[in-house]
């Protein structure tokens, strides 16, 4: 089977995006993915431990830890910000960089918004459409 220029390229593009999608980088993107948009209070301190989640949320915790998506908290004394991530071979396929859907859940775990984002080397990450 012959595989022109482009096709090589594709595929060469599929395996390295398929190499962010690891937890740990997705880990990574979700991390600077908040802290460019300042969508945590500085005040806040991060969960880093799923049993100090409410119930809820320690529940949702353990459905998110998967191959492609990975989960944050912070809280301070009068509310929890909980964050999943999901990595999306697809769109970052199309786009040629790494884009993210973002949830945000409520202390009882339910979503409160989703949004994607795309990461660019100009602006840094942007919401997509």
């Amino acid at each position: 089977m012959a595989i022109d220029a482009r096709g090589k390229c594709a595929i060469v593009e599929t395996q390295r995006l398929r190499s962010v999608q690891h937890p740990r980088r997705v880990g990574r993107l979700l991390d600077s993915l908040l802290d460019s948009d300042r969508f945590i209070p500085e005040r806040a301190n991060r969960i880093t431990s799923a049993a100090e989640l409410p119930a809820p949320l320690r529940r949702l915790s353990r459905l998110i830890d998967g191959e492609d998506s990975v989960w944050r908290s912070w809280s301070d004394s009068r509310r929890i910000w909980f964050f999943e991530a999901v990595f999306s071979l697809e769109l970052s396929r199309e786009r040629g960089k790494p884009v993210i859907q973002l949830r945000e859940y409520d202390e009882v775990g339910d979503l409160s918004r989703s949004l994607l984002f795309v990461q660019t080397a100009e602006h840094g990450w942007q919401a997509c459409e």
